[in-house]
């Protein structure tokens, strides 16, 4: 009777620790294969108050957005000039975080920081007194750079980057 008591245990042990290791095994695989989240692509103007991004979102139509074009009902020849056309929606303003690891891109046209013979003028840092440098130095506006949409990568409710792409500084 002991003998088979004992092995009813020894049995009832082996089942409820191969049920353990297949269910950690489970969670483990469907852990790995759920989808990391991505950071979100944001555009908009921009105003840095210490490290806090203040932005209101704009949305960058181009010529080739031929639906959203009728939709807000534009003239390509006249509010298209440039190719392109920024919507405001007249929408909050969202906050995020700069960090130490925020990336700055911006083109030097002020050759603050690269020496004209480099090329395209791009530069790189994450030094953000380098980035309100060249703010204050290109932009005009009180703060610098309301009417030139930026493009934000943010996760967490933290900025990885910050982009100045030339084609609409203009």
């Amino acid at each position: 009777m002991k003998i088979r008591i004992n092995s009813i245990i020894c049995k009832n042990n082996k089942k409820s620790l191969l049920l353990s290791l297949c269910l950690l095994i489970l969670v483990l695989t469907i852990s790995a294969c759920a989808p990391a989240s991505n950071p979100e692509l944001l555009t908009g103007y921009m105003v840095i108050d210490d490290n806090i991004l203040h932005l209101d979102r704009v949305e960058i139509i181009k010529a080739e957005d031929e639906d959203r074009i009728e939709e807000l009902e534009l003239n390509q020849q006249v509010d298209m000039p440039n190719g392109y056309y920024i919507y405001n929606a007249d929408i909050e303003k969202q906050t995020y975080e700069l960090t130490k690891e925020t990336v700055y891109y911006f083109v030097d046209i002020n050759l603050l920081f690269v020496k004209e013979n480099d090329g395209d003028r791009v530069y790189t840092t994450t030094e953000k007194e380098e980035f309100l440098l060249h703010l204050n130095e290109s932009y005009s506006d009180s703060p610098p750079a309301q009417k030139v949409p930026f493009f934000i990568e943010v996760k967490d409710g933290k900025v990885i980057s910050i982009t100045e792409k030339i084609e609409f500084t203009i």
